[in-house]
């Protein structure tokens, strides 16, 4: 039986082909002997919101890490000391 399955990665940059796989959420399958003619849209729409929902949260948060990732790394180069320079030559 077909699945579906919604995959959320993270790529380094545009031109890399390497992704980080961060979190795999997979629709719960459906049983449609079950389904009930009057009520099958909204048991659907149920599965779907809360599957969604979570989807969504994990999203956010792998939007954010790479947000607040992006934020210490300005502020730490920010509050950094600048690294002395050799004189010319080499040390002794």
């Amino acid at each position: 039986m077909r699945r579906i399955q919604v995959i959320i990665r993270e790529v380094a940059d545009a031109t890399s082909d390497q992704a980080t796989e961060l979190a795999t959420f997979d629709l719960p399958a459906t049983d449609v002997a079950a389904l009930q003619p009057e009520t099958a849209l909204d048991q659907l729409a149920t599965t779907t919101h809360t599957v969604g929902t979570q989807i969504l949260q994990r999203l956010l948060q792998a939007q954010w890490d790479v947000v607040d990732a992006s934020l210490i790394a300005a502020e730490r180069r920010r509050l950094s000391p600048p690294c002395p320079s050799w004189p010319t030559g080499t040390p002794t």
